[in-house]
């Protein structure tokens, strides 16, 4: 659901520190917003305050939003510190084998570039076939 953020209240949080957000803030320029916010029915964040800083520091006046409603406090608590805590960063070898296949998505060699070639034109040669049929 898209929601106004200027509606979202933000009540007393664990995480103090945001760190750096131009990585996010970036990510959000390139990508839009991957994963809503979580808000419960009164609009009070429960998860996703990074996210809404760096769309409100882009100038950003709407946010997509997951809205949950008859949740307790202790839901909404343990729902935040879950959130932050269930993240698993890639490891370096993961981190490794992702880049090198996106630069062969970015870069294919000689024989993938024919092939995609060779299939552009007979697809082309298919539909003006039986486009003139």
């Amino acid at each position: 659901m898209l929601i106004n953020i200027e509606d979202i209240k933000i009540k007393k949080r664990v995480r103090k520190d945001l760190g750096d957000l131009e990585a996010l803030k970036n990510s959000l320029r390139i990508y839009g917003l991957l994963n809503p916010i979580t808000l419960n029915s009164k609009y009070e964040l429960i998860a996703g305050e990074r996210r809404l800083q760096a769309a409100k520091q882009l100038g950003w006046t709407n946010i997509n939003a997951v809205i949950l409603s008859n949740i307790s406090d202790v839901d909404e608590l343990e729902m935040e510190l879950e959130e932050n805590n269930q993240r698993k960063e890639f490891t370096d070898q993961e981190l490794l084998e992702g880049y090198r296949r996106l630069e062969k998505l970015r870069n294919p060699g000689f024989w993938q570039r024919l092939w995609k070639l060779i299939q552009k034109l007979f697809s082309g040669l298919k539909n003006l076939i039986f486009k003139n049929k």
